[in-house]
């Protein structure tokens, strides 16, 4: 057994019985807590037609073509200076028995990060590195609460200090954190109910870690107008639920549209009948869209908060695997008391993101035609630092 699974049978007392297992990395596809598409329904029928839409001046049409001479114009220049990822890996780690059920353990490896660029040129690279181990609340068999898995990963790490993995990599555990709430996991069935809430507790600390640091990155002016601006690949509409922090409710309520206010959520896996509720042929709306057109910019409502979010058609890719496969989906948060954003700005966003869809990656990547290519090197960067999982199945 790893160091992980040593120390619980020594300091459980009896009251944990523990189970080595293969250890086994768990794809990122495999257990996903959110499903096939970055985006979820939580919409609220609008009460009047004027709610409809999110810009200034929207087309009668469903269409609304972004000139190549728009296009051309912002070629050499961009309103996009840095771009955003999060990532991670899962581990089985093993099972623990308690009072009769058996739980697994599981470790996450977390990469935030973002590049920035100077001109055209992506020059700058940051990221953030979090080790978790993700336990059953039940572990605490005391209920001593928060505290408790504070000293148990203190605990651990002064166990990991003693072995050659920090003395020569540095690696320990940024935290230790409980999932199996009793509100959680209600009507799930099947062996692998308590493993999925495990790596749901995994998502939201990277989810947590992004919002974490969009907001340091406001704090520190790097983001600061619609010049300087980031894109966050994938969507920004953070469930509230999905997080671990909540008790930090500033960094995702009324802090939160202040911190967005100037990023760009673009996804490139969507669910095309998103806005079914406000335009029932969107699904045709999406699968005609020509290229380098967009749609309407709409108003969407999620957990208490307003969206603006409009499709583009970045280019017309040849033998398309789907009519979605070169579609873009884009969001922006409406701050308190916006209802609108200006079309001229939309256009230009939307121009912009043409362009950032230059070169292409094709043959690197299976979703190549939906990439922009710096969100597309943003992720090759990020997925770059992670620690050899070798290192991490030694620790566990």
């Amino acid at each position: 057994m790893g160091i992980i699974l040593n120390y619980i049978e020594k300091n459980s007392y009896g009251k944990v019985k523990v189970y080595d297992t293969q250890k086994r990395f768990i794809e990122e596809y495999e257990l996903d807590t959110f499903g096939e598409f970055d985006d979820h329904k939580n919409d609220v029928q609008p009460k009047d037609k004027a709610t409809l839409f999110a810009e200034s001046k929207p087309s009668k049409s469903d269409q609304i073509e972004i000139p190549a001479k728009d296009i051309s114009l912002r070629k050499d220049y961009s309103l996009f200076k840095y771009f955003m990822d999060g990532t991670r890996h899962v581990y089985k780690v093993g099972d623990i028995a308690i009072d009769g059920v058996v739980y697994p353990l599981a470790v996450g490896q977390i990469i935030v990060g973002y590049c920035g660029r100077d001109k055209r040129d992506i020059k700058i690279g940051q990221f953030r590195r979090f080790i978790v181990l993700a336990v059953p609340i039940q572990y605490d068999t005391n209920h001593q609460g928060p505290n408790f898995f504070r000293h148990k990963c203190d605990e651990l790490n002064a166990t990991i200090r003693e072995t050659p993995l920090y003395t020569r990599f540095g690696i320990q555990l940024d935290s230790v954190i409980p999932y199996g709430k009793p509100e959680e996991g209600q009507g799930e069935m099947g062996r692998n109910k308590y493993l999925r809430l495990a790596v749901a507790r995994i998502q939201n600390e990277m989810l947590d870690q992004e919002r974490i640091l969009v907001n340091d990155l406001v704090m520190s002016a790097k983001i600061s107008d619609n010049n300087e601006m980031l894109i966050k690949d994938g969507s920004i509409e953070y469930k509230k639920d999905f997080t671990n922090r909540p008790y930090e409710k500033a960094l995702f309520t009324s802090k939160f549209a202040l911190n967005f206010q100037y990023v760009v959520g673009v996804s490139k896996m969507f669910d095309p009948e998103l806005l079914g509720k406000r335009e029932p042929r969107i699904g045709t709306i999406l699968a005609e869209l020509k290229p380098h057109h967009r749609t309407n910019a709409y108003q969407y409502y999620h957990e208490g908060k307003v969206y603006c979010v409009w499709y583009i058609r970045l280019r017309d890719t040849i033998n398309r695997p789907n009519r979605y496969a070169d579609i873009i989906k884009v969001e922006m948060i409406m701050k308190e008391g916006e209802n609108i954003k200006q079309t001229p700005l939309i256009n230009s966003i939307s121009a912009h993101l043409i362009n950032e869809a230059y070169p292409v990656c094709y043959g690197n990547d299976a979703r190549w035609a939906n990439h922009l290519y710096p969100v597309y090197v943003t992720e090759r960067f990020c997925k770059s630092m992670f620690i050899d999982e070798k290192l991490i199945i030694r620790m566990i």
